[in-house]
């Protein structure tokens, strides 16, 4: 039967240095969840001051690569 951890636990080497953290895999998945979303918010914060391109232009210019 699998080891239940109720909470986070840290693990450390023989030196005492922190080198893993054991979790709920649930609780896992909500952090990647929100890191990706604020990876995303990165994302879009750096492009907030670039015009926008109409979605006709859009197709345009993909179509032009296409040939």
């Amino acid at each position: 039967m699998p080891y239940k951890v109720k909470e986070e636990q840290v693990l450390y080497d023989a030196r005492g240095k922190k080198t893993h953290v054991l979790m709920p895999f649930k609780r896992y998945e909500k952090l990647m969840e929100y890191l990706e979303d604020l990876d995303d918010l990165h994302a879009m914060k750096e492009v907030e001051d670039e015009p926008d391109i109409p979605w006709e232009e859009v197709k345009r210019r993909l179509s032009k690569k296409k040939r």
